[in-house]
C-alpha cells in the first residue's frame, strides 16, 4: 500500500464515515441501547490493548530475523512501531471515552448529542481502522520470516 494512503487512511476514513454517518441519520434519535454498546466498546478496545501489546513484544522476540534486520535497516520498523502505538492510543482513548458513556447518559447534551455520539463514533472506527492497520503489515511480516 502506498506509504501515505497507509499513513492517514485510518483517521481519513475514519472522519468520512462518521460525517457521513451522521449527517444521514442526525434526524433520527440515538439508539436507546447506547450503554450497552458503551459497555462492549470498553471491553473490546481493552482485549485491542492487550493483543497490540503482545503482537509488539512478538515483533520484539523475532527482532533478530532477517525481515525484522531489513526493516530496521530501511526504518520501517520505526513506522511499524508507530502504527503499533497509534492503534494503543486509539484504543485507549475508546475505552475511556466509551467508560465515561457508561456514567454519563448522552441525551444531557442535548442538541450536542451527535456531536458528542460523532466524536467517540470516530474514535471507535478511527481505532479498528488503526488496529486493522497493525495486523495487515505485521502479517506480512511473520509471513517473510519464515
Amino acid at each position: 500500500m502506498h506509504k501515505n494512503i497507509e499513513r492517514w487512511y485510518p483517521i481519513t476514513f475514519g472522519l468520512a464515515l462518521t460525517v457521513l454517518y451522521c449527517s444521514l441519520l442526525r434526524s433520527k434519535p440515538l439508539p436507546t441501547s447506547l450503554k450497552d454498546v458503551f459497555s462492549a466498546a470498553t471491553t473490546l478496545s481493552g482485549i485491542a490493548i492487550g493483543f497490540l501489546a503482545t503482537a509488539m513484544s512478538i515483533l520484539f522476540t523475532i527482532g533478530n530475523t532477517n525481515v525484522v534486520k531489513q526493516m530496521k535497516n530501511s526504518n520501517k520498523y520505526t513506522i511499524l512501531i508507530n502504527y503499533f502505538m497509534d492503534a494503543i492510543n486509539w484504543s485507549f482513548l475508546l475505552a475511556s471515552l466509551s467508560f465515561f458513556g457508561l456514567f454519563v447518559e448522552i441525551k444531557t447534551f442535548g442538541s450536542l448529542q451527535w456531536l458528542v455520539f460523532g466524536i467517540w463514533l470516530f474514535t471507535l472506527l478511527t481505532s479498528g481502522l488503526s488496529s486493522y492497520r497493525v495486523i495487515r503489515v505485521f502479517a506480512a511480516i511473520l509471513r517473510g520470516a519464515n
